[in-house]
């Protein structure tokens, strides 16, 4: 599974079709991605003129044969203005006579004068670099051209368009275009491009997204990544061992396990040249929970803000389904991770499949800052132990530009179910999964069958565990420690004790967690075994 880094970057996104950036633009910069280049077919060419008033049709470029290299700015943008006079789209223009390079300026809110650096809104004159030469490549001022592709958000945002229909973003990666790149470096990668990009009379490329570990019990979806010149004659699916009925229309296939193991998934794709099979592995596992439901067990280093700006308020929340809820008669408290000081609003709901259903509870409480935060249930909450749970938070964006916190899964247990991570927009509930982020949020709901014990002996408490990582030995530091219990990835206990320190030596490396038990309450902490 492809983690997600976020150090130090609050993302505001928002809802319609797709997930959106708040602003207009943001300023991308270069990453160290080594991925290989994702292909997507072009929605309708763009037809417009440059600014000398000279026609541009995208559409009769790719017809003769030649490749695009278009690169969408705005005049404001620091970067973009470097990137434009580091001078590689002028080499590319002017060495690969097969290659023709387009520059947009794609903010709507920027002029002619911009471009001509006499505006208001701009770096300098584009039309010119930096040592007084001319840009020999057209210029056009279209933001309506972006349609033409899936836009990034971000600008600088560079694509590569090939003849045969298909294009891939080539900003920020190393086999791609950078700032300060040297031109032939640029060159041989719009080459290598080249020879690597879809072709008519060629098998499809095929690919599968989905998760590779899965709750049993759970029912996931696997998405067909297809790229083919030629005409899709057909599509199926297959999976191994699984036990609930299966669907599978074009492009997805829906099952699910009810038996741990080791299964397969099999895409194969015929196109009127030949056929791709693809397959990959899923481990299926039982999740052990325990009295605290958790979704996002700790906080680390790939945690960042998020909100959405669909509104003045963003909602997030997570399912608990309800094969896993046997045995939780009543609901104790819910602790969230979230940053701010303002009023978070909990609300709790039981059935619905996609979208909480019935209203049970609900509660304000003032944010205490960056932290679990903690809603204690007076007197317990009576559940159904035959529906779905829901937790859902609210917190209002206007006040603070970080709301609620969220963090890569990738590393943990759980990271196969979706429902970790169900957020509201103005058009309905739906999963961050599903909007491409691999990510859960840091929800947890403590039960338990006895209605007047309540939950101020089970919250979040004060330990230190160290060192971490470690070789072996793990100390900790906890007031009144009765119990220590480390979990592997699966949710399966795999050492109990009641001391202070624990040697884990003979375990195999990699991530645990550490869950410690006091007389105050209970706490539980990923560490990462080497």
């Amino acid at each position: 599974m492809k983690k997600i880094l976020l150090v130090a970057l609050a993302l505001t996104l928002g809802f319609a079709a797709n997930a959106q950036f708040e602003s207009a633009k943001k300023v991308a910069t270069k990453g160290a991605s080594k991925d290989l280049p994702t292909w997507s077919p072009i929605h309708t060419p763009f037809s417009s003129n440059d600014i000398y008033g000279n026609p541009v049709n995208v559409a009769d470029t790719l017809a003769a044969g030649k490749y695009i290299v278009v690169d969408y700015s705005a005049t404001w943008c620091g970067p973009c203005y470097r990137f434009h006079n580091s001078k590689v789209l002028e080499a590319i223009h002017n060495q690969m006579p097969n290659v023709c390079v387009l520059w947009v300026e794609a903010d709507n809110s920027t002029t002619l004068n911009d471009i001509y650096g006499t505006g208001s809104n701009t770096q300098g004159d584009w039309t010119h670099y930096s040592n007084g030469d001319s840009v020999s490549y057209r210029i056009i001022d279209c933001a309506s051209c972006e349609s033409m592709i899936d836009p990034t958000g971000y600008v600088p945002a560079v694509y590569f368009v090939t003849p045969s229909g298909y294009f891939c973003h080539i900003y920020g990666e190393d086999w791609g275009v950078y700032i300060d790149q040297p031109a032939s470096e640029a060159i041989s990668n719009i080459n290598s491009l080249i020879n690597n990009a879809p072709q008519p009379g060629v098998v499809p490329t095929i690919d599968i997204q989905g998760p590779t570990t899965v709750i049993n019990g759970s029912q996931v979806t696997f998405t067909a990544n297809i790229v083919s010149v030629d005409a899709v004659t057909d599509i199926s699916w297959s999976a191994t061992g699984n036990t609930f009925t299966t669907s599978g229309s074009g492009n997805t296939f829906t099952t699910g396990w009810t038996t741990d193991g080791d299964y397969t998934v099999t895409l194969t794709v015929t196109n009127t040249t030949g056929t791709s099979t693809k397959t990959i592995n899923v481990h299926v596992f039982s999740w052990n929970w325990g009295n605290t439901m958790t979704y996002g067990p700790s906080i680390n280093e790939a945690s960042a803000g998020f909100r959405f700006n669909s509104g003045s308020t963003s909602t997030w929340g997570a399912m608990f389904p309800a094969q896993f809820m046997t045995g939780r008669q009543y609901l104790n408290n819910v602790e969230f991770y979230a940053i701010g000081t303002m009023n978070y609003t909990l609300d709790v709901y039981q059935g619905g499949e996609t979208t909480p259903e019935t209203k049970i509870y609900t509660r304000t409480m003032k944010g205490n800052g960056e932290g679990w935060q903690t809603m204690n249930i007076s007197g317990a909450l009576p559940l159904d132990q035959t529906k779905n749970l829901w937790i859902s938070l609210t917190a209002p964006h206007a006040a603070g530009y970080v709301m609620s916190l969220f963090m890569q899964n990738s590393d943990y247990y759980y990271s196969g179910d979706p429902n970790g991570c169900w957020a509201k927009s103005s058009s309905g509930w739906t999963t961050m999964a599903a909007m491409g982020y691999e990510v859960t949020w840091a929800i947890r709901a403590t039960t338990g069958n006895n209605p007047s014990a309540g939950i101020n002996t089970i919250g979040n408490i004060e330990m230190d565990i160290y060192p971490n990582p470690t070789t072996g030995i793990v100390n900790i530091e906890a007031e009144g420690l009765q119990n220590v219990e480390v979990i592997d990835i699966t949710g399966r206990v795999v050492m109990t004790t009641t001391e202070n320190t624990v040697n884990i030596s003979n375990l195999s490396n990699g991530v645990y967690m550490v869950r410690v038990s006091t007389i105050n309450g209970t706490g539980m902490q990923k560490v990462v075994k080497r």
